[in-house]
C-alpha cells in the first residue's frame, strides 16, 4: 500500500486550494464550444462518500461557480501544460465537458500558489478513487 491509498482510505474528503482557468465543452461530433471563465478561485474537493469532485470559487467575492464531477463520468485527470490538472468528464447527451485547474501548494506562511506537484498528486488519487469505486461496484455485483 502506497501514500496514496493510504488517503483515500483514511480521509472521507481530500481538500486543497485551486483556481479554475479554462472551461470548455465538446459536442458529439467533437466540435469545440469554449466558455468565458474568469479565474475562479476557490477549493477543490474529493468527496469518497459522495463519490463526486467539486469545485466552489468566487471572482472577487461577486460572482460564485459550483461544479460537481461524479467520479464515474471522469474521462480524463491528467497534466496539462506541464503544471495544470485537466479533467475531462462526460454529460448528457454527448457532450463533453473540460475543465482546467491550477492546484494550490501552501508555503511556509500558508500561502497558496499554484504547483505541479499538486496537479500530479491529484491527477493520481482522482484515478486512484475511480478504480476504487469500480472495485466496490464489481463486488457488490
Amino acid at each position: 500500500m502506497d501514500i496514496y491509498d493510504k488517503i483515500l482510505q483514511t480521509l472521507p474528503q481530500i481538500v486543497s486550494k485551486a483556481w479554475l482557468i479554462s472551461r470548455f465543452d465538446e459536442d458529439a461530433a467533437g466540435k469545440i464550444k469554449p466558455k468565458i471563465v474568469l479565474k475562479y478561485f476557490g477549493f477543490l474537493v474529493l468527496d469518497k462518500k459522495k463519490r463526486v469532485l467539486m469545485f466552489e470559487g468566487k471572482f472577487l467575492k461577486v460572482k460564485r461557480t459550483k461544479i460537481v464531477i461524479p467520479l464515474d463520468k471522469i474521462e480524463l485527470a491528467s497534466l496539462h501544460m506541464i503544471n495544470n490538472l485537466r479533467i475531462k468528464w462526460r454529460g448528457r447527451r454527448g457532450i463533453k465537458h473540460n475543465a482546467v485547474f491550477q492546484v494550490g501548494e501552501l508555503d511556509s506562511l500558508g500561502i497558496a500558489y499554484p504547483s505541479k506537484k499538486a496537479a500530479e498528486v491529484w491527477s493520481i488519487l482522482i484515478n486512484r478513487a475511480k478504480t476504487m469505486g469500480h472495485k466496490t461496484k464489481m463486488k457488490k455485483k
